[in-house]
């Protein structure tokens, strides 16, 4: 079957003229997917063969576990700083 690509890139904040930080995330036409977060001081990039089952499945637990991450610290930073 073959399958769609996806690719999806923004700014983290697109109206701060100081922030250069945006994601990349993208599943190519070999099925390879990889995201990359950038910052002003670096980047990580995922990477996974989509066509191995074994590498689809620790791609999708990888995903989970950094939503997972990043929503804890999001309620963190909500809870103990005044930022509204």
């Amino acid at each position: 079957m073959k399958r769609p690509t996806y690719n999806n890139k923004n700014f983290l904040l697109p109206d701060s003229p100081r922030s250069m930080a945006s994601y990349h995330a993208k599943v190519m036409e070999d099925s390879i997917m990889k995201l990359t977060i950038h910052d002003c001081k670096g980047s990580i990039q995922l990477h996974n063969d989509l066509n191995d089952p074994e590498q689809a499945k620790e791609a999708y637990l990888k995903l989970e576990s950094l939503a997972t991450g990043i929503k804890n610290q999001q309620e963190y930073i909500s809870k103990y700083f005044d930022f509204k």
